[in-house]
């Protein structure tokens, strides 16, 4: 009796539960038509009387006519109508899902359901010992260990060890989950990890909420990931092979259709060896173009091989899940062992992952430093194979100032040297018993309005002054021997001035030496004044007697 009565409860209450979740709902379909109907229709008569094709035998002419005319037209209404077709095939495969109505019939045999009538006239239904369902056409699947579904809301509460799966598109996994079946919205909490099976990226979070397609209101899928979670996504490069994750951790983050990723508040991004920061960020995954916005940053994690990138925003442009470009706006500064350089503009390019070449630019003055060298000018243009300065190239008002060498020169001036363009290259040498690469110029060449200031090391020492070396002309060439001028060459309306340092007169260069004071002759001191002999009268000296003459 009692098998009896079970046997009963699980006949019944599929039956009000298909009542309630729309089983049979709706209008009847219309009936095709059968084979009985096709041939009482084809043995109905159909033809004309007499007197009619009578008289439409003289106008058979301009029947034929029109219906030439009309085979055209019936012929391009039929392409017309096969593209019409196509369209409308083609907006129904991407037409969104519809609205969820759940079934849980596949739900284990040793399921425990307990159903109860509300006073709105919905039900309540509590499903203990394990629980699985689907939305009625759809090919998703909902597990949990236990679950309360009601009605008239549309809401299913989820508990323990819970999964949904909606094949080719999202995993979830969690401790619990609220699933709305009339907004086709899932809401996750407790260590959930969410998968998005196209690409295989992966969130992990504290909550994770997952909206479905949903026709006329969202046309794809989003997902929200709020209280700081951590995304591992997965590149594919041209032969969908995926490669290493790219790691990206943010207070909030945002995916759309598994193509769109926003990411707001403290952003950390993770990518081989590069690391990114920023205040929020964008990424495209199917141009893989990223975007950093508000104090973002770039850095290379290579010790031997290190460079650094600020801005406003900074721009990253892959391809193959390789770094191809990275492009710094507003208050640019990157940096690397070599050089360091300033502008509004910086745009980096890479070969193989190392940086090879970068360009400053934008509003403003660009600013490139080395060791020895500033340059100043409208643009710059950076050679760095392997990642080490080559070639520097200043375009526009291009101004070069270098610190002449301590060891010779002890002065406060730096050499100066002008042009409409100034081309530097570079050398990196290792020095003896240093560890580190360091470049010094060896060449530098000035075109247009050319000039130059070197100043040039005394024979007498590095604590005398240096001589002063100025030309002036169209194009000036310069080489370096050891960070120093060693040939300067004018070329075209050469014109300059030398100018040599002289000794000061009014400086002590006299100064006693240790000893000199001994080795001076000292004149004896003179004895005591005799008084004068009286001169005698026949002296020259004699006043002449003027009383006499007279």
């Amino acid at each position: 009796m009692k098998s009896l009565r079970w046997r009963l409860l699980w006949v019944v209450v599929p039956t009000v539960l298909a009542g309630c979740f729309g089983r049979g709902r709706g209008p009847k379909p219309a009936r095709a038509p059968s084979r009985s109907d096709s041939a009482a229709a084809a043995a109905t008569p159909t033809s004309t009387p007499t007197a009619a094709r009578d008289s439409t035998a003289p106008d058979s002419a301009a029947k034929a006519g029109r219906d030439t005319i009309a085979a055209r037209d019936s012929a391009k209404l039929a392409v017309a109508k096969k593209d019409s077709l196509a369209k409308k095939g083609a907006k129904k495969a991407a037409t969104p899902a519809k609205q969820c109505v759940l079934d849980f019939s596949e739900s284990p045999p040793e399921t425990r359901l307990r159903y109860q009538r509300l006073q709105d006239s919905s039900g309540l239904t509590f499903i203990g010992g394990g629980f699985v369902g689907h939305c009625q056409g759809d090919k998703n699947e909902i597990k949990a260990d236990s679950a309360e579904h009601y009605e008239s809301s549309g809401v299913l509460n989820l508990f323990g060890n819970v999964s949904y799966l909606e094949p080719k598109r999202m995993r979830v996994e969690a401790q619990h989950a609220t699933y709305f079946t009339k907004e086709e919205r899932l809401f996750a909490d407790g260590n959930v990890v969410a998968t998005q099976l196209s690409s295989g990226s992966t969130f992990r979070g504290k909550s994770i909420e997952y909206l479905r397609p949903l026709a006329g209101s969202r046309p794809s899928s989003r997902l929200i990931a709020p209280n700081r979670p951590t995304l591992q996504m997965f590149e594919k490069d041209s032969t969908g092979k995926p490669g290493p994750p790219v790691t990206v951790v943010a207070n909030t983050m945002v995916d759309e259709a598994d193509t769109l990723l926003f990411a707001w508040g403290d952003v950390q991004i993770d990518r081989a060896a590069l690391h990114g920061e920023s205040d929020s960020a964008s990424f495209d995954k199917i141009t893989e173009r990223a975007r950093l916005i508000r104090g973002a940053s770039i850095a290379n994690r290579e010790k031997d091989k290190p460079f650094r990138l600020f801005g406003d925003t900074v721009d990253i442009f892959s391809k193959d899940r390789k770094v191809e470009r990275v492009v710094a706006l507003h208050n640019g500064n990157a940096s690397s062992n070599d050089v360091v350089m300033q502008a509004e503009r910086i745009d980096l390019r890479f070969t193989d992952q190392e940086l090879d070449r970068a360009y400053a630019s934008g509003k403003g003055r660009a600013k490139a430093t080395t060791a020895s060298q500033l340059l100043v000018a409208d643009s710059l243009v950076i050679r760095m194979p392997d990642q080490k300065v080559r070639e520097v190239r200043a375009i526009g008002s291009a101004v070069a100032t270098g610190t002449p060498d301590t060891l010779q020169i002890k002065s406060d001036d730096r050499d100066l040297l002008r042009g409409d363009t100034i081309t530097a290259w570079f050398d990196s040498t290792q020095v003896a018993g240093d560890t580190t690469q360091r470049t010094e110029m060896k060449e530098v060449h000035a075109v247009g309005s050319a000039s130059s200031l070197f100043q040039i090391a005394s024979k007498q020492g590095p604590t005398f002054p240096a001589s002063l070396n100025y030309v002036r002309g169209k194009i000036i060439h310069v080489l370096f021997d050891s960070g120093q001028v060693r040939l300067v060459t004018v070329d075209s309306a050469a014109t300059g001035l030398y100018q040599e340092p002289a000794v000061d007169s009014l400086s002590d260069s006299t100064k006693a030496k240790p000893g000199a004071a001994a080795r001076r002759k000292v004149p004896p001191t003179p004895s005591s004044p005799r008084p004068p002999a009286e001169l005698p009268l026949s002296s020259p000296l004699d006043i002449p007697d003027v009383r006499r003459r007279s």
